[in-house]
Parts: structure tokens; sequence; C-alpha cells
């Protein structure tokens, strides 16, 4: 409108038409003209094409170019009609066709030269400022400069406060740290005068509680990698409007940051798996020279001589009987997932190393903690952290803990780990549920659980048990219970009574038939601590068979 040819022009519109982009421009010849347009058009006509349009036909016609997002209707007037339609003004005014009136001395040459002269040359800057922003932004990529050297890049080229978020929004890095922390994220659309962007984005208005409560409008980019890793980038137009040219910077960016991401995921995709073989060797006990681990090691920052405890995590589904068991299977690797996640997130310089159905942690241990046991409890700690969050997340599976011992370097690996396994495997057999046991709790069952042959278990029941087991009458069920329970209650027959329900009497009776049938000498530490063990066996037993 501030063209010379167009000085007496007249723009009949909302001053909102004003802002719309223009893509080219052509001569309307045909009613049709709405099948080949692509979109940001000036239309320029006289009306002749369409003069003997109806009302409603006028209506269809406009509506037809407005789907088009037509820029805008130029009209010459006193060669067809000598006054703009009143249905035209109405229509265009329904649709949001914004008019421009000019007269029938204006050539239509004189028109679009200048406008397609402003398009080109808009589109050679394009395209000297997009090969200048690729070429900076291939450099650090090349550098390997990482994020940081990308965003500060891309503030310097927008003159905005850029940030980069991970997919929880939680902030990796920022150029402007008063912008990292926002809130009160409203979606907003507003029409942003750019088309055929590479990465999808969207707009939205937010607080900025580090200034001042001071409110701003935010473009963020959602960039999405291999294996689904997905990170946002914001602009924040704290000082200006992102500009169609910015938009060739940001997309410059993403494309940058995209490709950081795909090798950052690559090259510690190779890591773990060189510290995943690592740490199956150690766990294993396989036997190498200390000079050759020292140098795998070494490659991937993995000390040696760091004291360690081994911790295994398992998810069992608490709710076999409703086909929980086959959901486990069935979505395991993404339950699996956000236990690592929380596992790193609770426990950041622990070493992890995932399989099909357990987590194993190798846990640090600080010096300091070694001598009073603090260890233990500062992990059931962060394990007890860990199961409630996930458990939040989903309640139908049971993180279950098993607990090594502590040795004093990674050569000792595998008998923490063993110790580690050894538990989760006791504590699944007496547990359905959430658990972390540690193999000093485990107690004489550590022992007994080596022993894989039922038999040979057997052997290890004492004859004055075995007497009781061989009881043919109906009360032996009721004698065993009594006697487990008294031993358990340090031979405290009112407790016993009280546990179990039933009166004292009852209970001083049953273990006076239970001295008749085992003929078991109370007063003797040894022979009650080998009928203890004896029920322990028992359960051991039990639990295998199951």
């Amino acid at each position: 409108m501030r063209k010379p040819i167009m000085k007496d022009a007249t723009y009949l519109g909302d001053t909102s038409g004003l802002n719309n982009i223009i893509s080219g421009v052509t001569v309307l010849e045909s009613p049709d003209i709405a099948k080949w347009l692509k979109g940001g058009e000036l239309l320029i006509t006289s009306l002749f094409p369409i003069r003997e349009l109806t009302d409603t036909q006028v209506n269809d016609w406009i509506s037809r170019i407005a789907e088009k997002k037509v820029s805008a209707l130029i009209i010459k007037i006193q060669k067809v009609y000598s006054e703009i339609p009143s249905n035209i003004l109405e229509a265009s005014k329904l649709h949001h066709v914004p008019i421009i009136q000019i007269s029938k001395d204006i050539a239509f040459i004189d028109i679009m030269y200048p406008v397609m002269e402003e398009l080109f040359n808009d589109r050679v800057k394009k395209l000297e400022y997009f090969k200048e922003v690729h070429d900076r932004f291939t450099a650090l990529s090349l550098a390997d400069e990482g994020e940081d050297g990308i965003i500060n890049t891309l503030e310097e080229l927008i003159g905005n406060p850029v940030a980069l978020y991970d997919r929880d929004f939680r902030c990796i890095t920022t150029t402007n740290n008063a912008v990292s922390l926002f809130y009160g994220m409203e979606r907003i659309n507003k029409k942003e005068g750019i088309k055929n962007t590479k990465y999808p984005f969207h707009r939205q208005r937010v607080i900025f509680p580090g200034l001042q409560e001071q409110k701003c409008e935010q473009i963020v980019v959602t960039i999405e990698t291999i294996n689904h890793i997905k990170m946002h980038l914001i602009i924040s137009e704290l000082n200006k409007e992102v500009t169609s040219f910015d938009f060739i910077a940001i997309e410059n960016a993403v494309t940058a940051l995209s490709l950081g991401l795909v090798k950052k995921f690559a090259i510690a995709e190779v890591e773990q798996k060189f510290k995943d073989d690592l740490i199956d060797d150690l766990i294993s006990g396989k036997k190498q020279s200390l000079h050759t681990l020292q140098d795998r090691a070494n490659v991937i920052n993995f000390h040696l001589d760091i004291e360690y405890v081994a911790v295994l995590f398992h998810l069992e589904g608490t709710h076999p009987d409703n086909g929980q068991v086959e959901v486990l299977h069935t979505h395991q690797q993404r339950h699996y997932k956000y236990l690592r996640e929380l596992i790193e997130f609770y426990q950041r310089d622990a070493i992890v190393r995932e399989r099909s159905n357990v987590i194993i942690v190798l846990w640090k241990i600080q010096q300091h903690d070694t001598n009073d046991r603090e260890w233990l409890k500062k992990i059931k700690t962060t394990v007890n952290h860990i199961q409630d969050k996930f458990n939040k997340y989903n309640n139908d599976f049971a993180v279950q803990v098993g607990i090594g011992n502590v040795v004093k370097n990674a050569l000792d690996l595998a008998k923490t780990y063993q110790e580690a396994q050894d538990s989760l495997e006791l504590g699944q057999l007496y547990n359905q549920g959430n658990f972390a046991i540690s193999f000093n709790e485990l107690g004489v069952y550590r022992l007994l659980y080596q022993i894989k042959d039922v038999s040979a278990l057997t052997n290890f029941i004492p004859q004055s048990l075995q007497k009781l087991l061989n009881y043919d009458y109906s009360v032996k069920k009721d004698l065993l219970e009594t006697l487990k329970v008294f031993l358990q209650t340090s031979q405290n027959a009112a407790k016993t009574a009280q546990l179990l329900f039933v009166h004292y009497k009852t209970v001083t009776y049953r273990i006076e038939r239970i001295k008749e049938i085992t003929g078991i000498d109370f007063e003797d530490p040894e022979e009650t601590l080998a009928v203890q063990v004896g029920f322990k066996i028992l359960e051991v037993i039990d639990k295998s068979e199951k």
C-alpha cells in the first residue's frame, strides 16, 4: 500500500488484513482460478470474469478463494463497474478477504512488477541468509560445540533468549537463566506469516518468576530424533517478535541439534555396550589380567578401586490372576525404562546394567560408611523413594530389590552380585509385594538356600521335630504351629496364646503333649535352636517345591 502506484488506491477491509503476507500475484481470468491458487496471492481483476454470477455464486466464489488464503483482492473500477458491487463487498467482509480498489488508469502490469520485484529480492535475501546461517551451524556441528554453542549462536542471530528442555520441560541449557523457569503455559494461535517449516512448532504465553512475573510469548519447537528422544527448543520473545528470517536460523539450529542428538545417542550406545560387556565380565568372575581390566575401565571412566555394593531391581506383577504377568512381559521394556530413569535420578553416580528382567546397579560406597553399616541404611532409604515413585506411576507391579555386601573393589563384584541375586531370589520366596532385602538379613536362610538337594535338607531336621511331623492325629497341625510360635516368643506361653488367639491353658496343654510326643528338652538351648532351624528348613523346602 506504500508503493507510489498505490497512492490513490482505497483499502477496504479490517486492519488485521494489512498483516497478510504476499507470496505471489496473478490476474483473475476465470471464476475457477481457486483451483490453481497455492495461497498468499494477490488477485487483480476488473470483475469481468464473474460479472454474470448470482449473489449466491459470488459468495461461494469468495469463500473458495478465502479458503486458499488469498492475501487480497485488487479490483479495478470504471471498466466493468462504476463501483464495487455490494454483494462482493458483503461476501469479502464475511470471509475476511481484503479488497483494494484501484482506478481504471492503473495497468495491472504496473502493480505486478513491483510486487514480483519485492518477492524476488526477498527470496534472494533469504537464500543468502540461509547459506550464511547454514555455514555457521555446520561449522558448529563439525567442531562438536554441543548444545551450548548452538543455542548461543542462535541467540546472537535472532536477538532473543534461547533455551533447550528435555521432554518433561526440564531445562538442559539456556542463554539466560532468568527465563529458564516459567509457568502458566497457555497455548495460543497466531498467524506467523511463514509456511512450509521443517519442524513442528507452536506459540505459548508464559510468566517468568525470575523477571518479576513478566509475561512473554514463546516459540516452542519440538525436536524428535531416533528412539523417540524428544526435546524442546524455546525462543522467548523478550526483545522482539520472531521474523521469517529468524525462522531460517531457528530451523538450522534445530537441524544442528538433531544431528548432535543422533551423534550423542550413537556414542552413548557404544559406550553403554562397552560398559555392559565389562560389567558382565566382572560380575561373572571372568578371569582377566589386571592390566587388561584397567585398560578397558579407563576407556569408560570406570573406577576399579572403589568400594561397591551390587543392588538388583526386579519388577513383579502384583495381580497375576488378572493377566498382569502377561501385561508385564508385553510392556516390560517401557516399565523397566521408567524404573531405570528413577534409579539414575536418585543415584546419579551409580553404574547401571539393564537385562531382560532385572536392573543391576553397582552402588558406589563412601569410605566413611563402610564401618558402621550406614551404607545399607542409605541404600534402603533411596530404594524406598524409588519404590514409592514407581508405584505412583503404576501400582500393578512390585519393585523387588536384592542387596549384596560391600566389596573393596570392582574385582570382587562377582561376590556381591551373587549375594544380591540370592537375596532377591530368597526375598521372592517369602514376599509378593515390594521388598528390599540385604544378604546379611537372610540369616540362616542363605546357608539353607545353597543346599539344592531336598533330601539333604531333610536330614538336618532334628529327630524330635520329625516325630511331631510323623504324628498322625488331627491335632498335629495345631501342635506344630504352637511349637513354632512358642520358640519364636522365647518360650513365653502367655504371648504364644495371645498370638494364636487361644487360651493360656490350651498352650500349656499343647506344650506338654509336644514334650510327650517329641521328648524335646526346652531347657537345652542347642536342642531348641536345632528345632527352630528345622522349621526354617521346612519353609525352604515348601517354597522350593512351589
